[in-house]
C-alpha cells in the first residue's frame, strides 16, 4: 500500500486516483479521497495546494502554452515568478503522465514546453521508487535516486529519453516512432520491449538487460560498434579508469572501457537478479561489499564507509525486502566478520 503521509503536491498530482477525484468523474475516488483528508487534517494544505495547481492546469480550455507564456509575461522579472514556473512545468509533467486520467491527453506534448525548457523531468530520491506512465502508453519504473528527462518533442516523430540512475521500462510497439534511451555511456534504440537500464553517474560500470524483445545500442563514444541484444541477455560497459604511473613521474593515464555481454542472473525461484528491485526486494548475488554498499546507500538513504579497504573485497549472496539497514547489516555479519556503527544516516564499517 502507498504511504502518502510524505507526499508533495507534485506526488499527489501524479497519483491517478487523485486526479480523478479532482475530476470528479469517479464516485469510488471522490469517497476514497473525502475519507482520506478527513483522516489526515495534517496534509490538508498540501492536499490544496494539489487541488487548486490541478484546476489551473486542467480547469481552463485554453491550450497550456498559451496559458505559461501569458503566466510569464504577468510575472516577468519576478524572483518567485521563477521559483514557480518551474514547479508549474513539473506539475503539468506530472499530470500529462496519467494516461486517460487528464484532459491534457487532448493536446500534443509539444505544446507544453517552451524552446528553452524540457517538460518531462521525473526524478526521484534515496529510498524512493516511482512508476510512470508516459503518454505513449509506456511504462517505466524508476529506481531510487534516478532521473528520466523526456525530450521536448516526446511522441511527436520520436520518443526519446535520457536516464541518469536506473529504470525498468515496458515500451509500447510503435514502429512509426522508435524509443531512444540515452546515457552517459551508451544510446539504445527500441521498438516495443521490456529491459532493465542501470546507468548511475558515480558506479564504475553500466548496464542494460533485456527481458522480452529486441533492442539495438551503441557507445556514447562511438568505439564500440552497434550491439544486438537478445531476451536473457545483459551489456555490461565497465567505465575507463584513470591509472597511476609510479611515484618518480606524474604521468596518468586511462585505460580503455570494456564492454561484456552476458546472460542475466535468475535464482531458484524465477526470480531475475537484476530487475528484483522492481518488486522492492534486494538480491545480492555473488556481489563485493563495495557494489553492495552502492546499492544499500540509494535504497535506505544512507552513507557507508569502510575504515578497512579489504572490507570492500568482502562478498555476499543475500535476499533483503521490508529489513531495515540494521537488519541487513547484521544479516551480512552471518557470512563475513565485520563491526557497524550507525549515527543518523552514516554508517561506518570496521574489522
Amino acid at each position: 500500500m502507498t504511504d502518502r503521509s510524505k507526499f508533495d503536491a507534485e506526488d499527489f498530482l501524479i497519483d491517478s486516483t487523485f486526479q480523478l477525484y479532482c475530476a470528479g468523474t469517479d464516485q469510488t475516488c471522490t469517497a476514497y479521497w473525502e475519507k482520506y483528508i478527513q483522516a489526515h487534517p495534517e496534509q490538508q494544505a498540501i492536499i490544496f495546494e494539489a487541488k487548486k495547481l490541478y484546476r489551473i492546469l486542467s480547469g481552463n480550455k485554453r491550450q497550456l502554452d498559451v496559458q505559461i507564456t501569458n503566466y510569464k509575461q504577468n510575472f516577468k522579472g519576478s524572483k518567485k515568478t521563477i521559483k514557480f514556473n518551474q514547479t508549474w512545468l513539473k506539475i503539468a509533467a506530472a499530470i500529462l503522465v496519467i494516461a486517460g486520467a487528464s484532459l491534457f491527453f487532448l493536446y500534443n506534448p509539444k505544446k507544453v514546453v517552451t524552446n528553452e525548457i524540457t517538460v518531462f523531468n521525473f526524478s526521484t530520491k534515496a529510498g524512493e521508487r516511482k512508476k510512470i506512465k508516459l503518454p505513449d502508453g509506456s511504462t517505466v519504473f524508476l529506481n531510487a535516486k534516478s532521473s528520466l528527462v523526456l525530450k521536448k518533442d516526446f511522441n511527436v516523430n520520436t520518443r526519446e529519453v535520457t536516464l541518469n540512475g536506473e529504470a525498468y521500462f515496458d515500451v509500447e510497439h510503435n514502429k512509426n516512432k522508435p524509443f531512444k534511451v540515452h546515457t552517459a555511456d551508451f544510446n539504445i534504440n527500441v521498438l516495443g520491449t521490456a529491459f532493465n537500464v542501470k546507468a548511475y553517474g558515480d558506479g564504475v560500470s553500466s548496464e542494460a538487460t533485456l527481458i522480452r524483445g529486441l533492442i539495438t545500442m551503441e557507445t556514447t563514444s562511438g568505439d564500440g560498434g552497434i550491439i544486438t541484444l537478445k531476451p536473457s541477455q545483459k551489456v555490461t560497459f565497465y567505465r575507463a579508469a584513470t591509472l597511476q604511473t609510479p611515484q618518480k613521474t606524474t604521468k596518468a593515464f586511462k585505460t580503455k572501457p570494456e564492454i561484456s555481454i552476458n546472460h542475466y542472473t535468475v535464482i531458484k525461484d524465477s526470480t531475475i537478479v537484476e530487475t528484483a528491485w522492481t518488486q522492492n526486494r534486494i538480491e545480492i548475488y555473488d556481489q563485493d561489499f563495495e557494489e553492495i554498499r552502492q546499492v544499500l546507500e540509494k535504497w535506505y538513504n544512507v552513507e557507508i564507509k569502510f575504515d578497512n579497504p579489504k572490507l570492500a573485497n568482502y562478498r555476499f549472496t543475500a535476499t533483503f525486502g521490508n529489513e531495515s539497514i540494521k537488519q541487513v547489516l547484521e544479516a551480512l555479519q552471518k557470512v563475513e566478520n565485520f563491526k557497524y556503527e550507525i549515527k543518523n544516516n552514516k554508517v561506518i564499517i570496521s574489522k
